[in-house]
């Protein structure tokens, strides 16, 4: 393997593909400009990705093999040739395979077995590592010998790409937590929206957005200072511990605000079926459990009386929509018309 003659380790590289390389915001965008930035540095024939090492298993592997001697050629999806060199050496940010083969005996045997490519007779790589264990690993493959214009790139690379995998971790935790606290919300009973200090919305649950859309659908002419969420957001202050709103045309529907860590809580309420809720039975309530929390605002509105348009209107959704869940309660409740189901909730 040979690199043009460098000036700087630091200057490798084209300014666009280092930036793309600290700008990816996904392992596949990420994958593509570290692997745009060593191709553009370092010719090899292959080089691979591999990532979520667990027990030196690694989870996905992303490679791209510039021409590939047989067709369907993969590289292997293992690191059964380094983990025992990893193993004895953790912490380690390079090696090659011929450091790996100096002090094993066995590694060439395992090298044979894994992968017979002559692309594998030399190979370098960049361990990225958590406490004792490797988290991801890139190789880079074809290589004859490791100049030290290569070495002094990839002393260069290794930082770059380390920080851009802690980055990523941290992203996909952020976003593993916003799906967690998506699909609560979308079954919570109540109606909530979380709110930033600008007003958009972050967070809302399926009831919340039906009273959201609801509370300003039913606003007249001259009532905009009412329309949520600005109202709110312009009218609240830091002296208030919450904001309480009435509808003026829904009477029995109120907005209460709260202030939380960067933006607001909205909670809308409605008497009316909060008072229908208290009414139920403990046989109705032990009925309703069998139900999604979606389908269990459908049957308390049959309850009331709303035929499927009106339930529609309520919360914000499909007469389709409404029909579907309508009939998924009969089928969970074993019953076979509204009537019934008014009985045996009411």
């Amino acid at each position: 393997m040979s690199a043009a003659s460098i000036a700087s380790p630091g200057l490798r590289g084209s300014r666009a593909q280092v930036v793309a390389l600290q700008r990816a915001v996904d392992m596949d965008s990420f994958w593509r400009a570290s692997l745009s930035l060593v191709r553009s540095e370092l010719p090899q024939r292959s080089c691979a990705l591999f990532s979520d090492i667990v027990a030196f298993q690694p989870a996905q592997l992303r490679y791209h093999v510039v021409a590939p001697r047989k067709p369907g050629y993969v590289p292997a999806k293992s690191l059964s040739i380094a983990a025992p060199y990893l193993a004895r050496h953790p912490h380690i940010e390079s090696y090659t395979y011929s450091e790996i083969a100096a002090e094993d005996p066995q590694a060439a045997q395992r090298r044979l077995e894994q992968e017979p490519d002559p692309e594998w007779d030399d190979f370098a790589a960049l361990a990225f590592w958590n406490r004792s264990e490797p988290h991801s690993v890139l190789t880079l493959f074809g290589a004859q010998r490791i100049e030290e214009q290569d070495r002094a790139f990839l002393d260069f690379l290794r930082p770059m790409i380390d920080a851009g995998l802690s980055r990523l971790r941290s992203l996909e935790q952020e976003r593993d937590l916003s799906r967690l606290l998506q699909g609560y919300l979308q079954n919570s009973p109540e109606a909530l929206v979380f709110f930033d200090r600008r007003g958009a919305v972050l967070y809302q649950s399926t009831l919340g957005e039906a009273h959201f859309s609801r509370w300003n659908r039913a606003l007249r002419r001259g009532q905009e200072s009412l329309r949520l969420p600005a109202a709110l957001c312009s009218a609240f202050r830091g002296d208030n511990a919450t904001l309480d709103l009435q509808h003026p045309e829904l009477p029995s529907l109120r907005a209460t605000l709260q202030p939380s860590d960067g933006g607001y809580v909205l909670r809308l309420t409605d008497a009316q079926t909060l008072g229908q809720v208290r009414e139920l039975s403990p046989q109705a309530l032990a009925a309703l459990q069998k139900l999604t929390p979606s389908e269990q605002r459908v049957a308390r509105l049959v309850v009331e009386g709303l035929r499927n348009d009106q339930i529609a209107e309520r919360l914000c959704r499909s007469t389709r929509t409404i029909e579907f869940q309508l009939h998924s309660a009969f089928r969970k409740l074993g019953v076979e018309n509204r009537v019934r189901l008014s009985r045996l909730l009411g």
